[in-house]
């Protein structure tokens, strides 16, 4: 028998193994993975692990980028803030004002794409992390 942290931790390996993989392969791998999802005694385990083989190719791929207006929005104002060339001081304002409108956007966003746009801020975060620390080094 297979337990479901093994299976899982199998089909993640698998995943980054196949990331060149052709469709035949990875169409071969999941038959695999889902004979092997079978052997898992519990149910409710083993009905999660068939769901989860059939998203190898997925795995694989990766998430796809968003198409909702929030997703291009947000996207749109993260870069606008990457390309930043004020301050540290006007930068790490600028961040914190499209984190806030970031996170709205996530909460108006399709369900699919809501957490996609969510972790946008988290590039913003290291960002203001990043420019704190360094007028904090100017300063000392």
């Amino acid at each position: 028998m297979v337990d479901f942290e093994a299976f899982d931790a199998q089909l993640l390996e698998l995943a980054d193994s196949l990331e060149d993989a052709d469709d035949a392969t990875v169409a071969a791998e999941v038959v695999r993975m889902k004979a092997l999802a079978e052997q898992i005694e519990d149910e409710r385990s083993r009905e999660l692990a068939l769901i989860r083989a059939g998203k190898l190719p997925e795995l694989i791929s990766g998430p796809q980028p968003g198409t909702s207006p929030q997703y291009w929005r947000a996207s749109t104002l993260l870069a606008q803030v990457i390309s930043d060339k004020g301050s540290a001081a006007d930068q790490i304002a600028h961040a914190e004002r499209v984190k806030a409108e970031i996170g709205e956007l996530a909460r108006q966003a399709p369900p699919r794409e809501s957490r996609t746009i969510l972790r946008m801020n988290s590039t913003l975060k290291r960002l203001i992390d990043r420019r704190r620390r360094e007028i904090g080094n100017d300063g000392s």
